[in-house]
């Protein structure tokens, strides 16, 4: 029996956690692994399986690719209809009935936790037994939806293998520990009561694998990982003492955070780690409204704290269209949000999961949303859908322009200059009118764009230096587009500074000096005349001794 786990991903860059996890529980059958993404064919998908002659194929849900997953699958079948088609995950695991009756191609649905239903499931396909004692498996026998009952979860979760036997060139999630603390009513994760842990031993032996293979970056998937302090601090301690180039993601909770937390956090060599908090909404009210609890001045606090030290990339997130939050509520939490000044603040639209509480109250706050997947929000009784389609591009602009890192220095300068909302709403309306979201942009483009924005903020000689730094240190160019062109200065004319003195003629020609108005010194603005230097290779640049 040939057997292949397939999953299409968002990105080519991302790995899929769950089709490795069953791989290695069923490591009795020989299963292969197969990874594209929800930007290829569906046709050419199904055409490259089929050429493989699998016997049983199985495919890993989610709301971003169950679509295209489907038109893999009836493809499939209809190229081999002997084939065996599995369904599971998080898309396919509220109603595995339903998606029996939508789907006459699809064969089998593993609903909830599927190691041991996966591996169960192998077995009785090959040997040939009566599926009805498979728990968590939903099948169509005699032309009838048979749905097993639900599976208990693994309670010790070190008895699943360690998923990676061959390490892809991608981004690796991995998890510690299943379940989450909060019950959210947008989350799945509310579905399901308590968390489980892998033991401390197993995740350090697991970490010390991806470090002693300099694996590049690694996602915790956990829901919310600092939901048990001293598990939490160990982790983190281990990588500390073991740090060796391999960086780490986790989403948690700001407000759970105490001072001895933030004291091992604070030795954390620069780049180890990388947080992602989701803060969602300031407003209480709607905190409530999705029994979300959070203690905002505790999440400043701590955010306050942990950029003190600037050794951990902060990435927060908010959401819209959550019930009881309106474009006024929504520009509250922003900029109370951006005031923290976060590395990136992700915006995200409310998605009404299928059999996530908020599912069942729709109707109460007024909610619309595509019956399609991602499911997303179209309006509700305190948001209209102009105010969504405008906070659509607002986010399109936000994330072009704050969250690339691109124009750091520049929009640095407008910091806490009235209401980030407003600056960004501006530059939304700004953009719609000149026809931006009409076409795409080149780099120098953009640059274009957000000049002409702000020269009604400030003088244009100040805007264009600030723009020639973020320019040069994102591009490595020394060659600036027309707009921002300045007369250059020889450097070997300029009494050059310590960095510079040794560097070789040739190495100095490489460099671009032109005469600023203003200059960025230790994150500090200063309206001052003098050179700076660009090393445009290391993405570097001085100002002349005689400046300061």
């Amino acid at each position: 029996m040939r057997i292949l786990l397939a999953a299409l991903n968002s990105k080519y860059i991302h790995s899929n956690l769950a089709i490795r996890y069953l791989k290695e529980y069923a490591k009795c059958f020989k299963v292969d692994i197969y990874e594209t993404t929800i930007n290829e064919n569906p046709f050419n998908i199904a055409i490259d399986i089929a050429n493989q002659k699998y016997d049983v194929v199985g495919f890993s849900c989610y709301i971003w690719n169950i679509e295209n997953t489907l038109k893999v699958c009836s493809i499939l079948k209809e190229i081999d209809e002997n084939i065996k088609i599995i369904l599971g995950g998080p898309e396919v695991s509220y109603d595995p009935e339903d998606v029996l009756k939508q789907c006459s191609f699809i064969d089998y649905v593993i609903y909830g936790e599927g190691e041991e239903t996966f591996r169960e499931l192998l077995i009785h396909l090959r040997e040939n037994k009566d599926l009805l004692s498979v728990d968590g498996l939903a099948f169509l026998k005699n032309g009838e939806i048979k749905v097993n009952k639900p599976r208990k979860l693994i309670e010790n979760l070190d008895i699943i293998p360690f998923p990676y036997e061959n390490l892809p060139q991608r981004i690796l999630y991995y998890e510690a520990s299943r379940g989450c603390p909060f019950n959210c009513k947008y989350c799945l994760s509310s579905t399901i009561k308590g968390i489980r842990f892998f033991s401390l031993d197993r995740v350090k032996r697991d970490l010390k694998f991806f470090i002693d293979n300099n694996v590049r970056l690694v996602k915790f998937v956990d829901r919310t990982f600092n939901s048990n302090k001293r598990f939490a601090i160990e982790i983190w301690k281990f990588l500390i003492e073991n740090a060796s180039g391999t960086k780490f993601h986790f989403e948690i909770a700001a407000d759970l955070l105490d001072d001895e937390c933030l004291e091992v956090l604070k030795s954390a060599p620069e780049d180890l780690f990388q947080f992602e908090i989701g803060v969602q909404t300031t407003n209480i009210e709607v905190l409530k409204n999705i029994n979300r609890i959070m203690d905002f001045d505790r999440v400043k606090s701590n955010i306050i704290k942990l950029n003190e030290h600037r050794n951990i990339h902060c990435h927060l997130d908010l959401i819209v269209g959550l019930p009881g939050e309106d474009i006024n509520s929504f520009k509250r939490s922003f900029d109370e949000v951006m005031a923290l000044r976060p590395d990136v603040l992700q915006i995200g639209f409310l998605k009404v999961l299928k059999g996530s509480p908020i599912s069942l109250e729709t109707n109460e706050f007024g909610i619309k949303y595509s019956k399609y997947p991602p499911y997303q929000v179209l309006r509700t009784n305190s948001l209209s859908l102009e105010e969504i389609v405008f906070l659509l591009k607002f986010e399109d602009v936000f994330e072009t322009f704050y969250n690339s890192g691109i124009f750091k220095i520049t929009l640095g300068y407008f910091a806490n200059k009235n209401s980030d909302f407003d600056f960004f709403k501006g530059l939304t309306l700004y953009l719609d009118k000149s026809g931006y979201f009409d076409k795409n942009h080149d780099l120098s483009s953009k640059f274009e764009y957000l000049l002409g924005y702000l020269k009604k903020y400030e003088e244009e000689k100040y805007l264009i230096d600030l723009m020639i730094h973020d320019y040069i240190l994102t591009t490595k160019k020394s060659h600036l587009p027309e707009f921002l062109r300045k007369r250059e200065i020889a450097v070997e004319t300029i009494e050059l500074i310590d960095d510079l003195i040794f560097m070789e003629k040739k190495e100095l020609k490489k460099m671009l000096a032109i005469n600023t108005n203003i200059m960025f010194l230790n994150g500090k603005y200063i309206k001052k005349e003098g050179i700076v230097i660009f090393n445009p290779i290391y993405r570097k640049y001085y100002y002349s001794k005689l400046n300061y």
